[in-house]
C-alpha cells in the first residue's frame, strides 16, 4: 500500500463541510477519489443531539463528515489551556470510538483546537495550516506532526523556527476550474463590446477592501462588474463590521454596472469567470485577519488566463507576468492600476500571457499537489526508518 492510498484518513478542518468550498474540502474529495476512506472532522457542534455523528457525503462514497458535540465548555481554551488540553484527550477518545476503525493518517488544517495531534494515535500526522499562525500555541502544533505543509513562505518561516520538517505547497486548483482551463472556454468581451471585470469570493469577509472596490465601480461606469459569493454577514462579526458590510452590499445592489450572482456551484463559477476580461482582488490589512501572503482564489483566476489586478500577494511577487500588483503594496493604487489594465487589455490578454497563466494554474491541481506531498512525505518517513 502506497502513501495516501487505500488508507483511513481523518482530515481536521476549521470550517464545516457545508461551507464555501476551500482547500480542506478539495483535499478531502481528492483523497477519497484516490481510494482512501476520508473522515472530514468539523468544528464542534454545541447543539448536536448525539455525542458524535458520522454522515456520508452524497456523490462521494468514501467520504464522511464527522460532527461532535463538545463534552466540556470550549471556552476553557482561552482561560485554562492546560486543563482544556487534558479534557481534549477525552474528547478525542470519544471521536475515535465512534469511528470504530484505526486511523492511518491524521491531516489537520486546524491549529486552535488540538494541541497534540499524536493523541489521535495515527502512524502518520500531517499539519497543514493555510492561514497565518498568530499565536505561539498555533505554531507548536507542528511539533506533533511528521511533516508540515503550508501555502506561504511567511507561515513556513514560523514553523521552521521550531526545527520540524516543513515545506511550501501552493494552494490547489479544483477540477471544475482545471476542466474549464483545459477547454479554454469563454472569450471575454460580449458582442456589445462591454468590458467585464469579475470577483469571486466571500464579500462579507472582514479583509475585503470595501472602499477600493467601491472606488473601482464608481470610476468605471461603462464597465460591467460581476461578483460571485456570499453577501450575508455572519452573526459572529462585531456590529461595526456587520454595518460596514451591509453598507457595502447595499452600494453594490444599487449600482447599474454591478451584477451580484450570490453563491453558485463551483462548476458554474469556473465557466462564468472564463467570460471575464479582467479579475480583481483587494484585501485590507486593517483587520489583522489576513496577511496577504497567498490566496486560494488566485489559481482559480489564473485558470481563466485573463489579466488579474490584485493586492500585493507575497507568494506571487516573483511572477509579475501572472498578476498586476502595486509594487509598494499600497492598496489605494489599485483603482488606477485597474484603469490602466482595462485601457491596455489587448496587451495584458495576449494569447501567450493567457496560455502562461493557464499552464501555471494547471501545474497546481490538487492531484499534482498530492503527488508533491507524497514525495516530501516519503523523504521524511525514509529518514525516520
Amino acid at each position: 500500500m502506497g502513501l495516501l492510498e487505500n488508507q483511513s484518513i481523518l482530515l481536521i478542518a476549521p470550517q464545516p463541510w457545508d461551507h464555501l468550498q476551500l482547500s480542506k474540502h478539495h483535499y478531502a474529495i481528492s483523497l477519497a477519489e484516490q481510494g482512501n476512506t476520508v473522515y472530514y472532522l468539523e468544528p464542534p457542534h454545541p447543539t448536536l443531539s448525539a455525542a458524535v455523528e458520522i454522515v456520508p457525503v452524497a456523490g462521494c462514497p468514501r467520504l464522511f463528515v464527522v460532527r461532535y458535540r463538545p463534552s466540556f465548555p470550549f471556552v476553557l481554551r482561552f482561560h485554562a489551556r492546560w486543563i482544556y488540553d487534558r479534557l481534549m484527550q477525552l474528547q478525542i477518545r470519544t471521536i475515535l470510538k465512534a469511528l470504530a476503525r484505526p486511523i492511518d493518517v491524521v491531516w489537520s488544517f486546524e491549529f486552535n483546537l488540538f494541541t497534540d495531534l499524536r493523541e489521535f494515535g495515527a502512524p502518520l500526522v500531517i499539519f497543514h495550516p493555510v492561514d497565518p499562525l498568530t499565536e505561539p500555541h498555533q505554531v507548536q502544533v507542528a511539533r506533533s506532526a511528521n511533516a508540515t505543509f503550508t501555502v506561504s513562505e511567511s507561515i513556513l518561516a514560523d514553523v521552521r523556527k521550531i526545527g520540524v520538517p516543513a515545506w511550501f505547497i501552493n494552494h490547489g486548483l479544483s477540477e471544475p476550474f482545471a476542466e474549464a482551463a483545459r477547454n479554454a472556454a469563454g472569450t471575454g468581451k460580449g458582442g456589445d463590446g462591454t468590458i467585464r471585470v469579475g470577483y469571486a469570493g466571500n464579500l462579507t469577509h472582514p479583509s475585503v477592501n470595501k472602499p477600493v472596490f467601491m472606488q473601482m465601480v464608481k470610476e468605471n461606469p461603462s464597465v460591467e462588474f460581476h461578483f460571485w459569493g456570499p453577501t450575508e454577514s455572519p452573526v459572529a462579526l462585531a456590529p461595526q463590521l456587520v454595518g460596514e458590510i451591509a453598507q457595502f452590499i447595499h452600494f453594490l445592489e444599487r449600482c447599474a454596472n454591478v451584477r451580484l450572482h450570490g453563491t453558485v456551484p463551483a462548476r458554474e463559477i469556473a465557466l462564468e469567470l472564463q467570460c471575464m476580461d479582467c479579475l480583481v482582488i483587494s484585501y485590507s490589512l486593517d483587520n489583522h485577519v489576513y496577511d496577504r501572503s497567498n490566496s486560494h482564489k488566485i489559481l482559480e483566476y489564473l485558470s481563466t488566463g485573463k489579466a488579474i489586478v490584485s493586492s500585493r500577494i507575497s507568494t506571487y511577487t516573483a511572477h509579475p507576468d501572472l498578476l498586476r500588483m502595486p509594487e509598494d503594496g499600497d492598496e489605494s493604487r489599485l483603482p488606477a492600476l485597474l484603469r490602466d489594465t482595462l485601457d491596455r487589455l489587448d496587451e495584458f490578454n495576449t494569447p501567450e500571457l493567457r496560455d502562461r497563466r493557464r499552464r501555471f494554474a494547471l501545474d497546481n491541481t490538487y492531484e499534482k499537489q498530492l503527488g508533491r506531498i507524497r514525495e516530501k512525505l516519503s523523504t521524511v518517513l525514509t529518514a525516520a526508518s
